[in-house]
């Protein structure tokens, strides 16, 4: 199954070439829907919050083949597979600051969309290895009324943003008995663009990096251990008011990941737990963006971000029949960002941000950590055809 094509978080790590719950042999598709959150708060004042969320509702599709391989080979991973996966979704989007005496208000709402596919396919190379490829989009899109320093109702500025990544990846997977290893080099593509009246943020670029994997089968229980770091630079434009100059830099950025799952399988049900550390670097904010930052974007600072973030999650499988099986996912993060906001004209000081990934409830609330960000997933799938063997 895999939360990375439902999950709110565009930059995250995902399974591009990497199996949760191994699938069904045969031709079969999928369909599913899912609720995720992604919450962004900053603690502006003691007794003053400043959050934002978007908060898609997913609608998957699915439609792939899979053979396994041959005997005990391996742990769990098809030799040869193909696989065709989009996530699509509607989301709502909020974020509001309330005023004090000294402190203005911001406020904005909108609505957005997320489109998300991945592509995968294995090809058997003699019985113990498979060439691997993949293909992966994740992206946002936004566009916002916001309120800034007036009376409710009454908006400021428009503004849009999106958020994108891109991961192409080709590698190679090794089985013995009850044991896998998989390597891959991976070209990431992270993107964002951020506008108003006032400023225009546009970053693009991509850079290189690898993947490995090693899953290990015994009875009933697979362990799997999963790492990813792609590192570069990206081309950053950047315009402010009141001259609107060009801004061209290159600008460092990186996205790790270190993942590890314990699963067992009876007859018919799997069960699967895994823990997962993320961590980013980026020149760019571009998903649930604060008023703290709408302001400081406005006045021309620049920001780069960092943020790392922890992830828990279970999935289940039931089979009913030989043809339907049930799935169910469960995950949830919590995590810090640490933003720093540069004055693109010298004159005043840097600023930092320390902002927290939390869930949007108790996310308002000043002294409460929050919940933390979950996605859930309800899908089935279903064999077509005779079910495979």
């Amino acid at each position: 199954m895999g939360t990375d094509l439902v999950s709110a978080c565009v930059f995250c790590a995902g399974m591009l070439l990497g199996v949760d719950l191994a699938p069904r042999a045969g031709l079969g598709g999928e369909i599913g829907f899912s609720y995720a959150t992604l919450a962004r708060r900053y603690d502006a004042r003691p007794d003053r919050v400043d959050s934002s969320d978007t908060t898609p509702k997913f609608v998957v599709v699915g439609l792939g083949f899979a053979r396994q391989a041959p005997g005990s080979l391996g742990a769990g991973t098809p030799a040869l597979e193909w696989r065709v996966r989009g996530a699509f979704a509607a989301p709502h989007d909020e974020q509001e600051r309330k005023p004090l005496p000294d402190l203005e208000r911001v406020a904005a709402t909108g609505n957005g969309r997320y489109e998300n596919y991945a592509l995968t396919a294995r090809v058997p190379f003699g019985d113990r290895d498979s060439i691997e490829v993949g293909l992966e989009r994740r992206y946002h899109q936004a566009s916002q009324l916001v309120n800034i320093g007036e009376e409710n109702h009454v908006f400021s500025e428009q503004r849009t943003f999106s958020a994108e990544r891109i991961d192409v990846a080709a590698g190679w997977r090794h089985r013995w008995r009850g044991l896998e290893v998989e390597a891959a080099g991976r070209w990431v593509k992270p993107g964002g663009f951020y506008a108003t009246a006032n400023v225009f943020h546009n970053i693009t670029g991509g850079f290189f990096g690898g993947e490995a994997e090693v899953r290990a089968r015994r009875g009933g229980w697979t362990v799997s251990l999963r790492g990813e770091r792609m590192a570069g630079s990206l081309d950053v434009h950047r315009e402010s008011t009141p001259a609107f100059a060009d801004r061209d830099t290159r600008e460092s950025a990186s996205l790790e990941a270190l993942r590890l799952g314990v699963g067992y399988a009876w007859t018919r049900t799997q069960l699967l737990l895994s823990g997962a550390y993320d961590r980013q670097r980026l020149p760019f904010v571009s998903l649930a963006v604060l008023g703290t930052e709408t302001v400081a974007f406005d006045s021309g600072f620049d920001p780069d971000s960092r943020a790392h973030e922890t992830f828990w999650q279970l999935e289940a499988r039931h089979a009913f029949t030989p043809a339907i099986s049930a799935l169910v996912g469960v995950r949830l993060g919590w995590g810090n960002e640490t933003v720093t906001l540069t004055d693109s004209a010298g004159v005043s000081p840097t600023r930092v941000l320390d902002v927290r990934r939390r869930g949007v409830f108790g996310a308002g609330l000043s002294g409460s950590l929050g919940s933390p960000e979950p996605t859930l997933y309800l899908g089935a799938n279903f064999a077509i055809g005779a079910p495979g063997s």
